[in-house]
């Protein structure tokens, strides 16, 4: 009987503990899970179908037990990711607990095969954890496809996430002369910083897709060559391949420029960024030292959901350039520079956008922090087209009594400007309200065949640039040239 009373004993004991009450759970809805990461990257290039498996844990920081409602992997039975939470599998775990102070681990497997072309280059997903009502995440990432990718190695307050061209940036990393090629594509995570004295050479037919928010940065003294050609352009867009994003704005940033260096862009498309090109001195000790450069030929630049172009104290020189349908401006020249634009199309049809800007805004004033710096901006557009669907697409800005130096040949403007300076405004034709391109509300910019913009330009700037975008001769048999990138044929 004392054996029986023992047992007895012991089970009533066991019961007491494995009916834990519900006070024993911490039900707090600011209770929430600590993890070890809260992103998990698959940063391997995969040569072959695989599967590579990492991990975490998941900590209950808190002086009771908590229980996780659930566990979700977001995008289910479709996801490349699988997950195995403290030995238990699938996509919707529920009802997990982890005890006081203790923790669990997540293991996470991904499967890619790197040479299907309709994969994504960045394959995301997402283990959301619902406990009392708050939903935390931990991010998942993996490279969809053979590509050569650049992933952030700088993390500073600021500043975007970026990495230099051979990895991490630093001063004691010797100056660089890297080249793109055509072999695979390039995929940017992040922004790839080109550092001072770097060069990078981005060769025809390279294709350089940004994930979202990443970019281009070249910094002061950093030199970008990209050496497209009419038939095999350089692409920078971004990495998003389905058919809905092919002409989407703002999918991923920029591509900035600074001062210190020669930057040369020669047959390229930039498309669907926020902003197409900022080359901008930068104001370091309040100051910028010196203007940029960038000479940029046969280029098109359109979708931004921002700016095409937005400039400050540097020396811009375009030609054969279509800036085309940006949420807000096509170009924006501020204060101190010299910008010129010979048969360049700068043209805004942007649908949806509610857009009141003018395609084209120069302004004496650059604003840095609580500063407002005021110059003298001198600007010449040459055998040119500027039109849009709103009532000014090219307006100048002067403040503080300042002026700027702004001269329009033989061009096409859409203004409400004064233009009755002759000295400044010479040959050009003001509000046509005839069609000039063969289809704007389809972004084809060139010529129709009555064209207001035919045999209007100027015939030695003409002859300066003897081919048009598309490589036809300029000027044509008719012997004047058309304004505009393109070359009535």
């Amino acid at each position: 009987m004392k054996f029986a009373r023992i047992i007895l004993l012991i089970l009533v004991v066991s019961v007491i503990f494995s009916c834990r009450r519900d006070d024993d759970f911490i039900e707090d809805n600011s209770a929430k899970l600590e993890f070890s990461t809260d992103s998990i990257s698959f940063d391997t290039v995969f040569t072959t179908i695989g599967s590579v498996t990492k991990n975490f844990r998941i900590y209950n920081p808190h002086k009771k037990t908590i229980k996780i409602s659930s566990i979700r992997l977001n995008g289910g039975t479709n996801s490349s990711f699988r997950i195995n939470i403290d030995g238990l599998s699938g996509n919707n775990i529920q009802d997990l607990e982890i005890p006081a102070e203790d923790s669990l681990f997540a293991f996470i497997e991904v499967t890619v095969n790197p040479g299907n072309a309709l994969n994504p280059f960045v394959i995301e997903d997402y283990i959301e954890f619902n406990t009392n009502g708050n939903q935390q995440r931990v991010v998942l990432t993996a490279w969809g496809q053979n590509a050569i990718y650049y992933t952030p190695t700088s993390f500073n307050r600021g500043l975007p996430d970026f990495t230099c061209l051979t990895g991490p940036c630093s001063d004691a990393v010797p100056p660089v002369d890297v080249t793109w090629t055509d072999s695979l594509p390039i995929v940017v995570y992040g922004f790839i910083a080109i550092d001072t004295l770097d060069k990078l050479t981005i060769e025809a037919g390279t294709k350089i897709h940004f994930h979202n928010g990443g970019g281009m940065w070249v910094y002061r003294g950093g030199s970008l060559t990209v050496r497209g050609t009419k038939q095999k352009p350089v692409i920078f867009r971004g990495d998003r391949l389905e058919p809905g994003y092919e002409d989407l704005p703002g999918q991923w940033d920029r591509i900035w420029i600074n001062e210190g260096a020669f930057n040369d862009i020669n047959f390229a498309v930039i498309q669907n960024a926020f902003v197409g090109i900022q080359a901008e001195a930068l104001f370091l000790n309040g100051n910028p030292a010196e203007l940029g450069n960038l000479n940029l030929k046969n280029t098109i630049i359109k979708n931004c959901s921002g700016i095409g172009i937005l400039s400050a104290y540097f020396n811009l020189a375009a030609e054969n350039t279509v800036i085309s349908n940006c949420g807000e401006y096509n170009a924006v020249l501020q204060a101190l520079g010299n910008w010129r634009f010979d048969h360049c199309t700068f043209a805004n049809y942007a649908s949806g956008t509610g857009r009141e800007t003018p395609s084209v805004f120069i302004k004496n004033n650059y604003t840095v922090g609580a500063s407002i710096f005021v110059d003298t901006p001198n600007v010449a557009i040459r055998n040119s087209i500027i039109y849009g669907t709103i009532d000014s697409e090219f307006n100048i800005e002067v403040i503080n009594n300042g002026s700027s130096n702004v001269t329009v040949l033989n061009s096409i403007l859409k203004t409400d400007e004064n233009t009755s300076n002759a000295n400044k405004y010479q040959n050009i034709l003001k509000n046509p309200i005839d069609e000039i391109f063969n289809d704007a509300e389809d972004g084809d910019f060139e010529l129709y065949d009555n064209s207001k913009a035919r045999n209007i330009g100027n015939i030695t700037i003409g002859n300066s640039i003897p081919r048009d975008l598309n490589g036809n001769d300029r000027p044509s048999s008719d012997g004047l040239p058309d304004a505009g990138a393109y070359e009535f044929q």
